[in-house]
């Protein structure tokens, strides 16, 4: 492996602007125990950001994330710009990435950086070098990709690590959509725990103390797919969910349903329960909805309450390190043609930075959990579930939420060891 501190040299107009630029002074950070954040999108370079750089934009977004009283971002590198080959990393995108964390900072905003993207709101980033034929690379088990990955945490790490607004690693976004929709690799979840683990060990190395997860929509946990759920929940520092209840439909006809406004809270419940330690933190990391492409012309008004109702039952649980919501500016379909077209809608601000009734929604909330914070609430009751399914107990729990009932999941496997139960308060065990 080459040596990753020789790094490109910073040429051009722009680059010099960078590098002679003076880090903003720090805004006093929110530190909240339920934080409240979301996910960035740029409203003028979507994640090419980081090739076509403009800084006078990234000031106005994260002016907007921060006007809405948010104390934190998650952030997509494009692995391709920071590492284009597998021995050498960009000095050039180093350096905007830690001037992109002063601007955060300055809008006193916490930053987790999610890295490998293999996997972006259906569009595919690996480098070229991962390109490879007859078959793409395994960059899941492949020993040489291993090595660059585990490369590129140590040389993000040297470069950011310590920043006081670097909140940690996200080792990738939903990779599975990338190993099984485009690329058609063949991961076991045995192979996809032991990348996870391996990772996110390193991760903790170079950036001790910090959140690092691998953030994973509900396919894992509902249906056991890609990754092994306790791998998954026992990898990194934290759990990291993207619920996504948007797309079952029904916010179309009852976006105040129990299921509706409770799914989150029950995707931190199963997290939870297959968690080796009781006190596991989890993110809800990614949850979202485009107004006009889920909500129906009768419920679209029930938007604000949805938001609400959700992230309000996600804090009601305790060991929850927040809500990040999906996203913060739409993407504009002239940059980017042809995504989906719920990709246009999702944003708190229009790719134009004018508020959407989204936004304000989130902007009460967070203006209501700073007057009042939320408080964990007591979990004695706890659903027991199979370990192979815990989607037996979906019913039975949405039922007691409706009832007005806080209830926990308990894998079968511990529903007897008393010491367990105890130490997460559990004295009523239920019956799917």
């Amino acid at each position: 492996m080459a040596d990753l501190k020789r790094r490109s040299v910073l040429t051009g107009t722009v680059a010099a602007a960078l590098v002679g630029a003076a880090a903003p002074a720090l805004a006093a950070p929110k530190r909240r125990a339920f934080r409240l954040g979301v996910n960035y999108t740029p409203s003028t370079r979507w994640f090419h950001m980081w090739e076509d750089w403009r800084e006078a934009d990234l000031r106005r977004d994260l002016g907007d994330i921060a006007a809405l009283g948010l104390d934190h971002i998650r952030i997509m590198l494009l692995w391709s710009a920071f590492q284009p080959e597998p021995h050498l990393v960009s000095g050039e995108k180093l350096d905007r990435l830690h001037r992109f964390l002063d601007l955060a900072g300055a809008a006193g905003l916490d930053v987790e950086v999610t890295v490998f993207n293999g996997h972006i709101s259906a569009r595919y980033w690996t480098p070229n070098w991962l390109q490879t034929t007859p078959e793409p690379v395994n960059w899941f088990t492949d020993p040489a990709a291993l090595d660059a990955q585990h490369a590129l945490l140590r040389a993000l790490a040297e470069k950011i690590g310590k920043h006081p607004r670097f909140l940690g690693f996200d080792l990738s976004n939903e990779p599975y959509y990338y190993w099984d929709s485009y690329a058609g690799l063949s991961v076991t979840p045995e192979q996809a725990d032991a990348w996870a683990r391996s990772l996110c060990a390193t991760a903790d190395e170079v950036a001790p103390g910090k959140a690092h997860t691998v953030g994973c929509d509900r396919a894992p946990w509902d249906n056991g797919r890609y990754f092994t759920r306790t791998g998954l929940a026992n990898a990194g520092t934290v759990v990291a969910i993207h619920p996504w209840t948007s797309f079952f439909g029904t916010l179309k006809t009852d976006p105040l349903s129990a299921f509706a406004t409770h799914n989150a809270e029950r995707l931190i419940q199963v997290a939870q329960a297959y968690a080796d330690d009781p006190a596991r933190e989890v993110w809800i990391q990614e949850d979202g909805a485009a107004p006009s492409i889920h909500f129906s012309d009768a419920t679209r008004p029930q938007y604000a309450e949805w938001l609400s109702r959700s992230i309000r039952n996600a804090a009601s649980c305790a060991h929850t390190l927040g809500f990040t919501w999906w996203c913060s500016h739409d993407v504009n379909p002239a940059l980017v043609p042809n995504l989906n077209p719920l990709e246009y809608d999702l944003g708190l601000y229009t790719n134009d930075r004018r508020l959407k009734p989204a936004g304000q929604a989130l902007k009460d909330l967070v203006r209501a959990f700073d007057r009042t914070p939320p408080q964990p609430e007591p979990r004695t009751s706890a659903i027991v579930i199979p370990d192979a399914d815990p989607t037996r107990g979906n019913d039975r729990f949405f039922a007691l939420a409706d009832a007005g009932k806080r209830v926990a999941f308990v894998l079968r496997s511990r529903a007897g060891d008393a010491a367990y139960l105890k130490q997460r308060g559990i004295t009523e065990l239920i019956q799917p």
